[in-house]
């Protein structure tokens, strides 16, 4: 049996709404400055998608890293 391992990462949201909203910014202000579309920001929100390429984006657009957001970053070991 193969044994991989892979980080996986999880998202705060609710920092990165409270960035926003230090902006007086909304989501639709956040796809415009990030250039992330608007049903990719609704779905982060909802949990449905967090990846670090769009976590980069909208961080970047708020002038924060991506560290920030950051709430956990574990090590899985799967087999095959």
């Amino acid at each position: 049996m193969a044994r991989h391992a892979r980080i996986v990462v999880t998202y705060n949201a609710a920092k990165l709404a409270e960035d926003m909203a230090a902006h007086g910014w909304d989501q639709t202000d956040l796809a415009r400055e990030s250039g992330v579309s608007i049903a990719t920001i609704s779905r982060f929100f909802s949990g449905e998608y967090r990846t670090a390429p769009t976590v980069k984006r909208l961080a970047l657009a708020l002038g924060y890293s991506v560290r920030r957001y950051i709430t956990k970053a574990a090590s899985e070991v799967a087999t095959a």
